[in-house]
Protein backbone atom coordinates (compact mmCIF):
# COMPACT_ATOMS: atom_id res chain seq x y z
CA UNK A 1 0.00 0.00 0.00
CA UNK A 2 0.98 3.61 -0.46
CA UNK A 3 1.35 5.85 2.57
CA UNK A 4 -2.01 7.52 1.88
CA UNK A 5 -3.79 4.19 1.51
CA UNK A 6 -2.36 2.86 4.76
CA UNK A 7 -3.11 6.02 6.76
CA UNK A 8 -6.68 6.13 5.43
CA UNK A 9 -7.31 2.80 7.16
CA UNK A 10 -6.86 4.53 10.53
CA UNK A 11 -10.36 5.92 9.86
CA UNK A 12 -11.80 2.43 9.33
CA UNK A 13 -14.73 1.50 11.62
CA UNK A 14 -13.21 -1.93 12.48
CA UNK A 15 -10.62 -1.79 15.22
CA UNK A 16 -8.66 -4.79 13.96
CA UNK A 17 -8.21 -3.12 10.57
CA UNK A 18 -6.95 0.08 12.22
CA UNK A 19 -4.53 -1.89 14.38
CA UNK A 20 -3.14 -3.87 11.46
CA UNK A 21 -2.76 -0.71 9.37
CA UNK A 22 -0.94 0.95 12.27
CA UNK A 23 1.49 -1.95 12.65
CA UNK A 24 2.04 -2.35 8.92
CA UNK A 25 2.72 1.35 8.47
CA UNK A 26 5.21 1.24 11.35
CA UNK A 27 7.08 -1.66 9.72
CA UNK A 28 7.36 0.42 6.57
CA UNK A 29 8.75 3.36 8.54
CA UNK A 30 11.28 1.18 10.33
CA UNK A 31 12.78 0.05 7.02
CA UNK A 32 13.80 3.64 6.22
CA UNK A 33 14.37 4.97 9.76
CA UNK A 34 18.18 4.92 9.44
CA UNK A 35 17.98 7.11 6.33
CA UNK A 36 15.35 9.36 7.96
CA UNK A 37 17.64 9.84 10.97
CA UNK A 38 20.57 10.81 8.75
CA UNK A 39 18.45 13.27 6.75
CA UNK A 40 16.94 14.94 9.83
CA UNK A 41 20.36 15.27 11.51
CA UNK A 42 21.83 16.82 8.36
CA UNK A 43 19.01 19.26 7.66
CA UNK A 44 18.75 20.40 11.29
CA UNK A 45 22.52 21.06 11.37
CA UNK A 46 22.30 22.91 8.06
CA UNK A 47 19.43 24.99 9.45
CA UNK A 48 21.54 25.86 12.50
CA UNK A 49 24.34 27.13 10.26
CA UNK A 50 21.88 29.25 8.31
CA UNK A 51 20.44 30.70 11.54
CA UNK A 52 23.93 31.51 12.82
CA UNK A 53 24.95 33.28 9.61
CA UNK A 54 21.73 35.28 9.58
CA UNK A 55 22.08 36.03 13.31
CA UNK A 56 18.62 34.64 14.17
CA UNK A 57 17.86 34.56 17.88
CA UNK A 58 16.26 31.10 17.66
CA UNK A 59 15.70 28.36 15.04
CA UNK A 60 12.09 29.47 14.36
CA UNK A 61 12.85 33.15 13.72
CA UNK A 62 13.14 32.78 9.95
CA UNK A 63 9.65 31.26 9.87
CA UNK A 64 8.34 34.09 12.08
CA UNK A 65 9.63 36.61 9.55
CA UNK A 66 7.78 34.83 6.75
CA UNK A 67 4.64 34.60 8.89
CA UNK A 68 5.02 38.24 9.99
CA UNK A 69 4.52 37.58 13.69
CA UNK A 70 6.66 38.00 16.81
CA UNK A 71 8.34 35.21 18.71
CA UNK A 72 6.34 36.25 21.77
CA UNK A 73 3.06 35.70 19.96
CA UNK A 74 4.36 32.29 18.86
CA UNK A 75 5.24 31.28 22.42
CA UNK A 76 1.91 32.61 23.73
CA UNK A 77 0.11 30.40 21.22
CA UNK A 78 1.97 27.23 22.18
CA UNK A 79 1.64 27.88 25.91
CA UNK A 80 -2.11 28.61 25.68
CA UNK A 81 -2.79 25.38 23.79
CA UNK A 82 -0.72 23.32 26.22
CA UNK A 83 -2.45 24.85 29.25
CA UNK A 84 -5.80 23.65 27.92
CA UNK A 85 -4.78 20.25 26.61
CA UNK A 86 -7.38 18.84 29.02
CA UNK A 87 -10.00 19.73 26.39
CA UNK A 88 -8.48 17.15 24.06
CA UNK A 89 -8.02 14.58 26.81
CA UNK A 90 -11.64 15.00 27.94
CA UNK A 91 -12.78 14.47 24.38
CA UNK A 92 -10.82 11.23 24.13
CA UNK A 93 -12.49 10.02 27.32
CA UNK A 94 -15.83 10.75 25.67
CA UNK A 95 -14.77 8.98 22.49
CA UNK A 96 -13.68 5.93 24.49
CA UNK A 97 -17.22 5.73 25.80
CA UNK A 98 -18.77 6.26 22.37
CA UNK A 99 -16.62 3.51 20.85
CA UNK A 100 -17.36 1.20 23.75
CA UNK A 101 -13.72 0.32 24.50
CA UNK A 102 -11.94 0.10 27.85
CA UNK A 103 -8.78 1.76 26.55
CA UNK A 104 -8.22 4.12 23.63
CA UNK A 105 -5.00 3.47 21.72
CA UNK A 106 -3.27 5.80 19.28
CA UNK A 107 -4.72 3.87 16.34
CA UNK A 108 -8.25 4.56 17.68
CA UNK A 109 -8.02 8.35 17.60
CA UNK A 110 -9.51 8.71 14.12
CA UNK A 111 -12.10 5.95 14.34
CA UNK A 112 -15.47 7.17 13.01
CA UNK A 113 -18.06 8.00 15.65
CA UNK A 114 -21.31 6.13 15.09
CA UNK A 115 -23.99 6.27 17.75
CA UNK A 116 -26.63 3.56 17.50
CA UNK A 117 -25.50 2.92 13.92
CA UNK A 118 -25.93 6.56 12.86
CA UNK A 119 -23.08 8.67 11.49
CA UNK A 120 -22.86 11.67 9.16
CA UNK A 121 -25.60 11.43 6.50
CA UNK A 122 -25.12 11.67 2.75
CA UNK A 123 -25.50 14.96 0.89
CA UNK A 124 -25.76 15.44 -2.88
CA UNK A 125 -24.08 18.27 -4.81
CA UNK A 126 -27.22 20.37 -5.14
CA UNK A 127 -27.89 20.24 -1.41
CA UNK A 128 -24.27 20.96 -0.50
CA UNK A 129 -24.15 23.93 -2.89
CA UNK A 130 -27.39 25.32 -1.48
CA UNK A 131 -26.27 25.02 2.14
CA UNK A 132 -22.91 26.63 1.45
CA UNK A 133 -24.35 29.43 -0.69
CA UNK A 134 -27.08 30.21 1.84
CA UNK A 135 -24.64 30.14 4.79
CA UNK A 136 -22.32 32.66 3.18
CA UNK A 137 -25.23 34.84 2.00
CA UNK A 138 -26.84 34.93 5.43
CA UNK A 139 -23.57 36.15 6.92
CA UNK A 140 -22.91 38.67 4.13
CA UNK A 141 -24.87 39.16 0.89
CA UNK A 142 -21.63 40.36 -0.71
CA UNK A 143 -19.87 37.09 0.11
CA UNK A 144 -22.94 35.17 -0.98
CA UNK A 145 -22.81 36.81 -4.41
CA UNK A 146 -19.13 35.95 -4.83
CA UNK A 147 -19.78 32.34 -3.83
CA UNK A 148 -22.63 32.20 -6.32
CA UNK A 149 -20.28 33.36 -9.08
CA UNK A 150 -17.90 30.52 -8.29
CA UNK A 151 -20.66 27.92 -8.32
CA UNK A 152 -22.49 29.21 -11.41
CA UNK A 153 -19.51 30.17 -13.59
CA UNK A 154 -17.64 26.88 -13.76
CA UNK A 155 -14.88 27.97 -11.40
CA UNK A 156 -15.26 24.82 -9.24
CA UNK A 157 -14.22 21.34 -10.43
CA UNK A 158 -15.87 19.00 -7.93
CA UNK A 159 -16.49 15.86 -9.98
CA UNK A 160 -14.65 12.67 -9.01
CA UNK A 161 -13.28 10.86 -12.08
CA UNK A 162 -10.43 8.52 -13.06
CA UNK A 163 -7.05 10.19 -13.33
CA UNK A 164 -8.00 13.25 -11.30
CA UNK A 165 -5.68 14.08 -8.42
CA UNK A 166 -7.01 13.72 -4.90
CA UNK A 167 -7.55 16.33 -2.21
CA UNK A 168 -8.91 19.85 -2.47
CA UNK A 169 -7.31 23.22 -3.06
CA UNK A 170 -7.91 26.72 -4.41
CA UNK A 171 -5.44 28.15 -6.92
CA UNK A 172 -5.16 31.93 -6.85
CA UNK A 173 -3.44 32.18 -10.23
CA UNK A 174 -2.85 35.94 -10.80
CA UNK A 175 -5.00 38.91 -9.67
CA UNK A 176 -6.35 39.55 -13.17
CA UNK A 177 -7.83 36.03 -13.36
CA UNK A 178 -10.43 34.61 -10.98
CA UNK A 179 -9.33 31.76 -8.65
CA UNK A 180 -10.06 28.14 -9.53
CA UNK A 181 -11.18 25.47 -7.04
CA UNK A 182 -10.52 21.75 -7.31
CA UNK A 183 -12.07 19.20 -4.97
CA UNK A 184 -13.45 15.67 -5.07
CA UNK A 185 -17.06 15.70 -3.90
CA UNK A 186 -17.93 12.34 -2.36
CA UNK A 187 -21.56 12.88 -1.40
CA UNK A 188 -21.04 13.16 2.36
CA UNK A 189 -22.15 15.93 4.67
CA UNK A 190 -18.57 16.80 5.57
CA UNK A 191 -17.92 17.37 1.85
CA UNK A 192 -20.15 20.44 2.17
CA UNK A 193 -17.73 21.82 4.73
CA UNK A 194 -14.81 21.07 2.39
CA UNK A 195 -16.61 23.05 -0.31
CA UNK A 196 -17.16 25.91 2.16
CA UNK A 197 -13.46 25.78 3.10
CA UNK A 198 -12.17 26.05 -0.46
CA UNK A 199 -14.73 28.73 -1.35
CA UNK A 200 -13.42 30.69 1.63
CA UNK A 201 -9.98 30.70 0.00
CA UNK A 202 -11.59 31.76 -3.27
CA UNK A 203 -13.53 34.60 -1.65
CA UNK A 204 -10.39 35.81 0.15
CA UNK A 205 -8.34 35.84 -3.06
CA UNK A 206 -11.19 37.46 -5.00
CA UNK A 207 -11.55 40.31 -2.51
CA UNK A 208 -7.82 41.04 -2.19
CA UNK A 209 -6.92 40.87 -5.90
CA UNK A 210 -7.01 44.68 -6.28
CA UNK A 211 -3.68 44.92 -4.42
CA UNK A 212 -1.74 43.28 -7.24
CA UNK A 213 0.53 40.30 -7.57
CA UNK A 214 2.90 41.26 -4.75
CA UNK A 215 0.38 41.98 -2.00
CA UNK A 216 -2.88 40.13 -2.62
CA UNK A 217 -1.59 36.95 -0.97
CA UNK A 218 -1.34 36.77 2.82
CA UNK A 219 1.32 35.19 5.03
CA UNK A 220 0.56 31.61 6.04
CA UNK A 221 -0.75 32.77 9.44
CA UNK A 222 -3.74 34.45 7.73
CA UNK A 223 -4.06 32.16 4.72
CA UNK A 224 -6.66 29.92 6.39
CA UNK A 225 -8.77 32.71 7.92
CA UNK A 226 -11.56 32.91 5.33
CA UNK A 227 -11.57 29.17 4.64
CA UNK A 228 -11.96 28.05 8.24
CA UNK A 229 -14.46 30.85 8.94
CA UNK A 230 -16.50 29.61 5.97
CA UNK A 231 -16.45 26.12 7.46
CA UNK A 232 -17.75 27.53 10.72
CA UNK A 233 -20.63 29.26 8.91
CA UNK A 234 -21.75 25.97 7.36
CA UNK A 235 -21.09 23.90 10.48
CA UNK A 236 -23.15 26.29 12.61
CA UNK A 237 -26.02 26.16 10.11
CA UNK A 238 -25.98 22.35 9.89
CA UNK A 239 -25.88 22.04 13.67
CA UNK A 240 -28.84 24.41 14.16
CA UNK A 241 -30.93 22.63 11.55
CA UNK A 242 -30.22 19.09 12.79
CA UNK A 243 -33.04 17.46 14.76
CA UNK A 244 -31.56 13.97 15.21
CA UNK A 245 -29.27 14.08 18.29
CA UNK A 246 -27.23 11.16 16.92
CA UNK A 247 -26.35 13.07 13.74
CA UNK A 248 -25.76 16.20 15.81
CA UNK A 249 -23.27 14.26 17.93
CA UNK A 250 -21.50 12.92 14.83
CA UNK A 251 -21.23 16.48 13.48
CA UNK A 252 -19.77 17.78 16.74
CA UNK A 253 -17.25 14.95 16.96
CA UNK A 254 -16.17 15.41 13.36
CA UNK A 255 -15.62 19.14 13.81
CA UNK A 256 -13.83 18.71 17.13
CA UNK A 257 -11.45 16.12 15.69
CA UNK A 258 -10.67 18.35 12.71
CA UNK A 259 -9.88 21.23 15.06
CA UNK A 260 -7.80 19.07 17.38
CA UNK A 261 -5.69 17.82 14.47
CA UNK A 262 -5.15 21.39 13.30
CA UNK A 263 -4.46 22.93 16.71
CA UNK A 264 -3.18 20.50 19.32
CA UNK A 265 -1.33 18.10 17.02
CA UNK A 266 0.50 20.93 15.25
CA UNK A 267 1.68 22.31 18.59
CA UNK A 268 3.09 18.88 19.44
CA UNK A 269 4.92 18.79 16.11
CA UNK A 270 6.36 22.24 16.82
CA UNK A 271 7.52 21.31 20.32
CA UNK A 272 9.16 18.20 18.85
CA UNK A 273 11.02 20.37 16.35
CA UNK A 274 12.19 22.77 19.05
CA UNK A 275 13.60 19.93 21.12
CA UNK A 276 15.27 18.22 18.17
CA UNK A 277 16.97 21.46 17.09
CA UNK A 278 18.11 22.07 20.67
CA UNK A 279 19.39 18.52 21.19
CA UNK A 280 21.16 18.43 17.82
CA UNK A 281 23.34 21.37 18.83
CA UNK A 282 25.49 19.22 21.09
CA UNK A 283 25.71 15.94 19.18
CA UNK A 284 24.42 13.86 16.31
CA UNK A 285 21.16 12.23 17.35
CA UNK A 286 20.50 8.51 17.09
CA UNK A 287 17.18 7.12 15.92
CA UNK A 288 16.43 6.18 19.52
CA UNK A 289 17.22 9.72 20.69
CA UNK A 290 14.69 11.15 18.24
CA UNK A 291 12.16 8.44 19.11
CA UNK A 292 12.33 9.51 22.75
CA UNK A 293 11.97 13.20 21.93
CA UNK A 294 8.90 12.34 19.82
CA UNK A 295 7.24 10.34 22.58
CA UNK A 296 8.08 12.98 25.22
CA UNK A 297 6.46 15.68 23.06
CA UNK A 298 3.30 13.60 22.56
CA UNK A 299 2.86 12.31 26.11
CA UNK A 300 1.54 15.52 27.79
CA UNK A 301 -1.09 16.01 25.11
CA UNK A 302 -2.60 12.54 25.42
CA UNK A 303 -2.08 11.99 29.16
CA UNK A 304 -3.92 8.95 30.51
CA UNK A 305 -6.72 9.29 27.95
CA UNK A 306 -4.81 7.64 25.08
CA UNK A 307 -2.34 4.77 25.27
CA UNK A 308 0.59 5.44 22.94
CA UNK A 309 1.83 2.11 21.58
CA UNK A 310 5.56 1.31 21.27
CA UNK A 311 5.17 1.38 17.48
CA UNK A 312 4.19 5.04 17.60
CA UNK A 313 7.73 6.05 18.57
CA UNK A 314 8.82 5.95 14.93
CA UNK A 315 6.02 8.06 13.44
CA UNK A 316 8.10 11.23 13.30
CA UNK A 317 9.87 9.84 10.23
CA UNK A 318 7.04 10.38 7.72
CA UNK A 319 6.36 14.07 8.45
CA UNK A 320 8.14 15.90 5.65
CA UNK A 321 7.68 19.37 7.10
CA UNK A 322 10.51 18.72 9.57
CA UNK A 323 12.93 18.41 6.66
CA UNK A 324 11.54 20.62 3.91
CA UNK A 325 9.84 23.43 5.87
CA UNK A 326 11.19 23.78 9.44
CA UNK A 327 8.68 25.26 11.92
CA UNK A 328 5.96 25.41 9.28
CA UNK A 329 3.40 23.49 11.35
CA UNK A 330 2.56 26.06 14.02
CA UNK A 331 0.86 28.30 11.43
CA UNK A 332 -1.95 25.74 11.20
CA UNK A 333 -2.63 26.12 14.94
CA UNK A 334 -2.34 29.87 14.62
CA UNK A 335 -4.82 30.06 11.74
CA UNK A 336 -7.43 27.75 13.27
CA UNK A 337 -7.41 29.38 16.70
CA UNK A 338 -7.47 32.84 15.15
CA UNK A 339 -10.67 31.96 13.31
CA UNK A 340 -12.28 30.52 16.43
CA UNK A 341 -11.44 33.77 18.26
CA UNK A 342 -12.99 35.75 15.38
CA UNK A 343 -16.05 33.49 15.53
CA UNK A 344 -16.40 34.28 19.22
CA UNK A 345 -16.13 37.98 18.38
CA UNK A 346 -18.83 37.63 15.69
CA UNK A 347 -21.19 35.92 18.13
CA UNK A 348 -20.77 38.80 20.57
CA UNK A 349 -21.05 41.65 18.07
CA UNK A 350 -23.43 40.31 15.42
CA UNK A 351 -23.83 42.27 12.17
CA UNK A 352 -21.46 45.06 13.22
CA UNK A 353 -18.60 42.55 12.94
CA UNK A 354 -19.24 41.76 9.25
CA UNK A 355 -17.90 44.93 7.51
CA UNK A 356 -14.68 44.85 9.55
CA UNK A 357 -14.22 41.17 8.72
CA UNK A 358 -14.62 41.95 5.02
CA UNK A 359 -11.99 44.68 5.39
CA UNK A 360 -9.64 42.07 6.86
CA UNK A 361 -10.11 39.80 3.84
CA UNK A 362 -9.86 42.66 1.35
CA UNK A 363 -6.54 43.80 2.83
CA UNK A 364 -4.73 40.71 1.56
CA UNK A 365 -1.07 40.92 2.55
CA UNK A 366 -0.83 44.71 2.74
CA UNK A 367 -0.43 44.75 6.55
CA UNK A 368 0.91 42.40 9.19
CA UNK A 369 -1.48 40.03 10.99
CA UNK A 370 -1.03 42.02 14.20
CA UNK A 371 -2.22 45.27 12.59
CA UNK A 372 -5.14 43.66 10.76
CA UNK A 373 -6.37 41.81 13.84
CA UNK A 374 -6.01 44.96 15.97
CA UNK A 375 -8.54 46.67 13.66
CA UNK A 376 -11.05 44.04 14.72
CA UNK A 377 -10.56 44.95 18.37
CA UNK A 378 -8.31 42.00 19.22
CA UNK A 379 -4.69 42.08 20.37
CA UNK A 380 -2.60 39.29 18.90
CA UNK A 381 0.22 39.66 21.42
CA UNK A 382 -2.13 39.49 24.41
CA UNK A 383 -1.35 36.16 26.21
CA UNK A 384 -5.08 35.70 26.78
CA UNK A 385 -6.04 36.20 23.13
CA UNK A 386 -5.90 32.49 22.25
CA UNK A 387 -8.25 31.54 25.08
CA UNK A 388 -11.13 33.08 23.18
CA UNK A 389 -10.72 30.45 20.46
CA UNK A 390 -10.10 27.64 22.92
CA UNK A 391 -13.32 28.60 24.70
CA UNK A 392 -15.22 27.68 21.51
CA UNK A 393 -13.70 24.19 21.56
CA UNK A 394 -14.56 23.78 25.25
CA UNK A 395 -18.13 24.85 24.48
CA UNK A 396 -18.40 22.39 21.60
CA UNK A 397 -17.05 19.60 23.80
CA UNK A 398 -19.63 20.39 26.46
CA UNK A 399 -22.36 20.24 23.82
CA UNK A 400 -21.04 16.86 22.62
CA UNK A 401 -20.94 15.49 26.17
CA UNK A 402 -24.52 16.58 26.88
CA UNK A 403 -25.75 15.20 23.57
CA UNK A 404 -23.98 11.90 24.17
CA UNK A 405 -25.48 11.61 27.63
CA UNK A 406 -28.96 12.24 26.27
CA UNK A 407 -28.54 9.63 23.52
CA UNK A 408 -26.75 6.93 25.51
CA UNK A 409 -28.56 7.32 28.82
CA UNK A 410 -31.91 8.39 27.46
Amino acid sequence: MTQSEALSLLYHPERKTRQEAHRGFTRGLEKTSHLATFILNTTVKDHAVDCRLRKYANPAEGRHLANEISHQSFENLLAAVERRAHILRDYYLLKRRLLGVEKLYDYDRYAPVEVQGVSLPTCDWEEASRVVRDSYHQFSPQLGEIVNRFLSSGWVDAETRPGKRGGAFCSASVPSVHPYILLNFGGKLNDAMTLAHELGHGVHQFLSRSHGILQFNTPLTLAETASVFGEMLVFDRLLREQDDPRVRLALLCHKLEDSFATIFRQVVLTRFEQRVHQARGGKELSTQDIDQIWMDANAPLHGDAVELTPEYRRWWTYIGHFVHLPFYCYAYSFGELLVLALWNQFRREGESFVPRYLELLSAGGTETPEILIDRLGLQLNDPGFWNSGLDILAEMLGDAERTAAAVLDG
